[in-house]
């Protein structure tokens, strides 16, 4: 597959206007769904979620050696893309923030990634306090400053991707105290850290200045194996 091996995680990232001139070719692999999509989208957003999908598919045909146009691609109930044919093990994840994309690929093990462009924010805490654990948000209130605002971004991507990895959305993930007020049965905010801990490994990573990433996946801690994305890779696979 590629030279997908477990238990690697491989992560690639990259920034859109590299592939600008890539607009035409990745607009043809697409599914019909997919355009329908994007024409839904105003031209610069058009532009970015053709070049982002493109890169998605050039990398699972990269992966599985199936042809980019002919990969077919399902949703969660979150979201979260999934691949259907060819039926390959492949586990992957997108993110992107500003102009930069990122992406991540597994054998058998649901992973996520999100990456953030850190930005002033208003009510720091309010948001800590209901989207993140006992633990970081009390280690939040006593930052300030830019400090603050770096611990909170690299928080708020752990959030994201264990959300992405277990499927989930902000409003249905363990951490979610909306969740857990609506439910009062559940176990307390910290005993479920301690449950999601034990099966899920994060990374918190440096790709580009001024942007916080981090990666999730299940299971125990696996290497890591980082690419920049600078061409296209399935014609590399039928080459060989």
């Amino acid at each position: 597959m590629g030279g997908l091996n477990p238990p690697i995680i491989y992560i690639w990232h990259t920034r859109l206007e590299v592939h600008a001139k890539k607009y035409t070719l990745f607009q043809s692999w697409l599914s019909s769904e997919e355009k329908i999509r994007a024409e839904k989208l105003a031209t610069p957003y058009r532009q970015n979620f053709i070049i982002s999908r493109g890169v998605l598919r050039d990398l699972l045909a990269y992966y599985s050696n199936y042809p980019p146009q002919e990969l077919k691609l399902s949703y969660s109930l979150s979201g979260k893309p999934l691949l259907i044919n060819p039926e390959q093990p492949i586990e992957f994840n997108l993110s992107h923030s500003k102009n930069i994309l990122a992406y991540a690929f597994t054998i058998d093990a649901p992973v996520g990634i999100d990456i953030e462009y850190i930005s002033h924010r208003t009510n720091l805490d309010k948001i800590a306090y209901r989207f993140f654990p006992a633990d970081e948000y009390d280690r939040l209130k006593l930052l300030e400053g830019k400090k603050k605002l770096k611990a909170f971004f690299n928080a708020w991507v752990k959030t994201e991707v264990l959300i992405k990895a277990m499927g989930k959305t902000l409003q249905t993930h363990p951490y979610s105290r909306y969740k857990l007020s609506l439910d009062p049965q559940l176990n307390p905010l910290i005993d479920i850290k301690k449950s999601i801990d034990s099966l899920y490994t994060f990374y918190n990573l440096s790709l580009y200045p001024n942007f916080a990433t981090a990666v999730a996946v299940k299971g125990d801690r696996k290497p890591i194996v980082i690419k920049k994305y600078t061409k296209t890779m399935f014609a590399r696979v039928k080459s060989k």
